[in-house]
């Protein structure tokens, strides 16, 4: 009698699978880069002796679907869940800016920069980024299964 063996899964191919899907099904991914970054506001004296609040950026972090992305992903996740003052966000920046943002923070960030940043930002909840579409994902993998589509 011949045994097939069924190939599982781990939950890290799982997470790039679902990442891979999260990254792929948003429009904006033919001509858009996907960041992550932990930032916080910082205030700065202006010449007039006022105060103007900033966003201090710490890593702009360009998510792919691959191990590496994976790995930054919760890394970033953990310190903004156990870190004062910080919280994760997420953006979609044009292909074209990709030099002049991957890997740098609000100090070697172009002010123009960091104020679209600021502008379009969006918050990841404690869960992970786009929780509610991760689900939804999630979701639509077990009816495939499911229902055979």
């Amino acid at each position: 009698m011949k045994y097939i063996k069924l190939f599982e899964k781990t939950k890290e191919d799982n997470d790039l699978e679902l990442l891979s899907d999260l990254i792929d099904e948003n429009p904006l991914s033919k001509t858009h880069d996907f960041y992550i970054f932990i930032a916080g506001d910082k205030f700065e004296e202006t010449e007039n002796g006022l105060y103007k609040k900033t966003l201090s950026i710490e890593n702009m972090v360009r998510i792919t679907p691959d191990k590496a992305s994976l790995g930054a992903m919760k890394g970033l996740q953990l310190r903004a869940e156990f870190q004062q003052d910080v919280r994760l966000y997420h953006i979609w920046l044009p292909q074209e800016i990709r030099d002049d943002v991957e890997g740098k923070g609000s100090n070697s960030l172009e002010p123009w920069l960091v104020e679209l940043i600021n502008k379009h930002k969006r918050f990841g909840d404690k869960e992970g980024v786009g929780k509610k579409v991760m689900n939804d994902v999630i979701q639509r993998k077990k009816d495939i299964d499911r229902y055979n589509v």
